[in-house]
């Protein structure tokens, strides 16, 4: 399992950081052909942040394993009640975020979401594993 996040993300920068994060996560596990359906799924995030929140900070996290791939969203400032919800019973965003996701769930405090995406990687997670570290400590060192 590989772990990767952003963190302190505001309306100036949400959608650019995590778009790249999310080409840079198809390139890396060769799963291209879904960059269209997870870029998708971010973008509705992005949509309801920037509809229906004043100023918010969220922190993103990509979870990757070799079936699957977990984004989540935790708000520091702001929640994703009412895009968990609506009056009339119908979302229509939540509807869209439910039929590109395998997955979706909030926390008790709707201050996290969650999606996850079944796909097959094509890369090995344990060799791509040992590949980041050595760049990390690289890069850090």
């Amino acid at each position: 399992m590989i772990e990767v996040s952003l963190t302190e993300l505001n309306r100036s920068n949400f959608y650019e950081r995590t778009l790249q994060m999310i080409e840079q996560i198809c390139d890396d596990y060769s799963i291209e052909k879904e960059f269209g359906t997870l870029s998708m799924a971010n973008q509705m995030v992005c949509d309801y942040l920037d509809n229906s929140q004043g100023p918010f900070t969220v922190d993103f996290y990509c979870q990757i394993e070799s079936d699957s791939v977990t984004f989540q969203y935790a708000m520091r400032k702001g929640a994703f009640e009412s895009l968990s919800q609506n009056e009339s019973g119908e979302n229509t965003g939540l509807f869209v975020l439910q039929s590109l996701t395998d997955e979706v769930s909030f926390s008790t405090g709707y201050d996290t979401l969650i999606t996850t995406f079944h796909v097959k990687t094509k890369t090995d997670i344990q060799r791509r594993f040992v590949q980041q570290q050595v760049r990390t400590h690289i890069f850090n060192s």
